[in-house]
């Protein structure tokens, strides 16, 4: 059978010279109408690429960088989780920044040096925190050492009128700074681009979502705000409704967060996933065709099957990949005639119950002789993915229904010797079947050619599944 392959979910190798060569999603559309976009700007704007866990972003954004250096338009890649250890957003950046120099491709690096000196000592400015002179009174005061109160009141007075001109005085010096702070940043773009205003620098901000939510605020205020000159791009790439939850965290739950990433973020690209492409790729690189192609008995391919849970279920494209590691341990730990009958179908799917729903998959347990807790949540699971009453948009769905629904019959110790047929209509309340769901359930015998699994099989397949847990994956 040769050797068993497995594969953690990792960003593919890109190439320098044709950043597309192992592109498994057909990305390069994406990238190049993104690139006609974000170069028609002179000014300043912030992009997000939005996408769920899982999907690529990191990728994406790797990939899209190497286009946007063979095309000598200067770019910046900034892991903004990688730095969130540090207390200031902004010395993360300019750090970043700094340290790129010597990549980019530019003539004067002499000249860029120098720019970046003088923002080093900005920044300096910016973040440095100004504490007040402690006099001696206020060193009185704070350790209780008046006995007089009216002294106490004219020490802690003059204290609050020094702090105040103190703030005002450094106020004004970080507006000055602020102004020589941008002047220097649009000087040292210019240097990146060498002044063609079609070739901006682009800043990439990675994981920001994964960001402590306080430094992810912290970072989107910076990039806006400190950085808001011509001819600079920022990119973030980044689950925008994690983020939300972040930006909740700090500033409680009935924020509008819409609302407030609109003040931060110009435009949102959500990343497109691309149907059955991803999962095409990894069948073909697992060599699991010979599985998931038999149509003898169940007028059906378990391909197709798979690829319409793919959809239904939403899967990741790390879920993708996390479920082709399960199923290649198991055809390869299993002989072909196990993959019988419905058996194929019933692993394809706890495999993503597995990986969508663990709770519900962890139910289906030897509890009390009794599976009925199991069968109730995987069946309601099921119908909450059923997007419409279209027979043809969710025969997938109500196959499995149907199966388990059959299954439920078969435990004696709940309905004994009663029909399909009576169990259908007993449990039509409890799932909100409709008269149509039941026509359509009761004829799936008919469709199918009688489906059916048992007690023994349903609990080999979840014992099969469980052996990928001892197999470390590299």
């Amino acid at each position: 059978m040769g050797k068993l392959s497995l594969g953690k979910c990792q960003p593919i190798e890109i190439d320098a010279d044709n950043p597309f060569k192992n592109d498994a999603l057909g990305r390069e559309t994406n990238i190049t109408v993104l690139t006609q976009f974000i170069t028609s700007f002179e000014q300043s704007i912030v992009l997000c690429i939005d996408g769920g866990w899982g999907q690529g972003k990191t990728t994406f954004i790797k990939m899209w960088q190497q286009y946007l250096k063979n095309l000598h338009i200067p770019t910046i890649y900034f892991n903004a989780w990688e730095s969130d250890y540090t207390d200031d957003a902004l010395i993360a950046l300019i750090g970043e920044i700094s340290l790129s120099i010597k990549e980019l491709e530019f003539q004067d690096k002499t000249k860029a040096e120098k720019i970046i000196a003088r923002i080093y000592e900005y920044t300096a400015n910016l973040t440095k925190v100004v504490l007040p002179s402690v006099t001696n009174l206020s060193i009185k005061a704070l350790f209780g050492c008046f006995t007089n109160t009216n002294e106490l009141a004219k020490a802690l007075g003059a204290l609050s009128e020094s702090l105040v001109k103190e703030q005002i005085k450094k106020y004004e010096k970080s507006r000055k700074t602020l102004s020589k702070f941008k002047e220097e940043l649009s000087k040292l773009a210019q240097c990146y681009t060498g002044g063609d205003k079609q070739k901006p620098l682009i800043i990439f901000i990675d994981e920001l979502d994964r960001c402590r939510p306080d430094f992810a605020i912290e970072v989107l205020e910076k990039a806006k705000h400190l950085f808001n000159v011509d001819n600079i791009i920022f990119v973030l790439a980044t689950d925008k409704t994690q983020l939300g939850h972040s930006i909740r965290a700090v500033y409680g739950q009935g924020l509008d967060v819409n609302g407030y990433l609109r003040r931060f973020i110009d435009f949102d690209y959500l990343l497109p996933l691309s149907n059955h492409t991803y999962i095409e790729y990894l069948i073909n690189k697992y060599s699991l065709k010979k599985y998931l192609l038999k149509k003898e008995t169940h007028y059906i391919d378990p391909k197709s099957f798979l690829e319409n849970m793919v959809d239904k279920y939403n899967l990741t494209l790390r879920e993708q990949e996390a479920f082709c590691n399960i199923f290649n341990i198991i055809v390869r730990t299993k002989n072909d005639a196990w993959f019988d009958h419905w058996v194929i179908f019933i692993c394809i799917f706890l495999i993503i119950l597995k990986l969508k729903f663990p709770d519900i998959y962890k139910n289906l347990e030897n509890k009390n002789n009794s599976y009925s807790d199991f069968l109730d949540e995987t069946i309601k699971n099921i119908d909450s993915h059923c997007t419409s009453d279209d027979i043809n948009s969710n025969c997938y769905l109500e196959l499995l229904e149907f199966l388990f629904l059959e299954f439920l019959r078969s435990l004696p110790y709940i309905y004994n010797s009663n029909s399909l047929e009576e169990v259908i209509k007993k449990n039509a309340k409890k799932f909100n079947f409709d008269v149509n769901k039941i026509d359509r359930l009761l004829g799936i015998p008919v469709r199918y050619g009688d489906p059916c699994i048992s007690l023994p099989i349903l609990l080999d397949i979840k014992n099969s599944i469980e052996i990928s847990n001892s197999f470390e994956i590299n």
